[in-house]
């Protein structure tokens, strides 16, 4: 078999569903930055350099449409999505929709019991030295926590649909002003103050808490894409 023309290949875990790996591994290519927003996904060069056949290269590739990562078109193929300012309008919409609702429920809902792994996630987040946290880290931190909450809603439809979303949040996240200036000491302090209010079961603190929450970060997205629109006119 010839070199694959990605250099160095991609690497794929081993799991019981190739599907899931393949899908693994393109979705930290792209959320990485390795595959460029617009770039090709060429169905070929994926398999040789992942070794699989054509199959879960679809099938991961469909997964990743759903996921809002990828875009299929009838005489391109497959790309990696770009962002745009209606894109996430209607994703920080939704995403507020979805996570008031998480949070009432949680506070319904949730025991001591799941609330841990929320608590642990703080206590990672202060374990780690400053000088080398990376907002990368951070990112990944965030999603975890909301992953997190999601889960002791106890909501599984609801689940299911903050899944379709998590991976474009996270690449909103990892973009230049998807975390606060001060992220160092107000993502802790945020995210602290939400997990209070859900273990005190106070619902109405709490909701209004999580709408700020999320209308802070969409307003600082959008003010990097109108930055990034601008400058790309000039």
């Amino acid at each position: 078999m010839s070199k694959s023309p990605i250099t160095p290949p991609l690497q794929r875990r081993e799991r019981r569903v190739l599907t899931d790996d393949v899908a693994d591994a393109l979705r930290e290519a792209i959320l990485s930055g390795r595959f460029k927003r617009g770039e090709r996904l060429i169905e070929d060069e994926l398999a040789e350099s992942l070794n699989v056949s054509r199959g879960p290269i679809r099938q991961a590739i469909f997964r990743l449409q759903q996921e809002g990562l990828v875009v299929h078109e009838t005489h391109r193929g497959a790309t990696v999505a770009q962002i745009s300012l209606q894109d996430a309008s209607e994703i920080y919409s939704l995403r507020k929709a979805l996570e008031k609702l998480a949070v009432e429920q949680a506070c319904l809902n949730a025991t001591e019991a799941d609330l841990a792994p929320l608590e642990a996630i703080l206590l990672l987040f202060q374990s780690i030295p400053r000088a080398t946290m990376t907002r990368r880290r951070v990112a990944e931190l965030d999603i975890d926590f909301h992953d997190a909450l999601f889960r002791a809603a106890h909501h599984a439809r609801l689940y299911r649909a903050w899944e379709a979303l998590r991976s474009q949040i996270f690449v909103f996240l990892l973009l230049r002003d998807g975390l606060p200036e001060d992220y160092l000491t107000s993502w802790y302090l945020a995210h602290a103050r939400l997990l209070a209010m859900v273990r005190n079961r106070d619902s109405a603190t709490a909701l209004a808490c999580i709408e700020e929450h999320i209308e802070a970060a969409y307003g600082r997205l959008k003010e990097h894409l109108l930055d990034t629109e601008a400058a790309a006119a000039r």
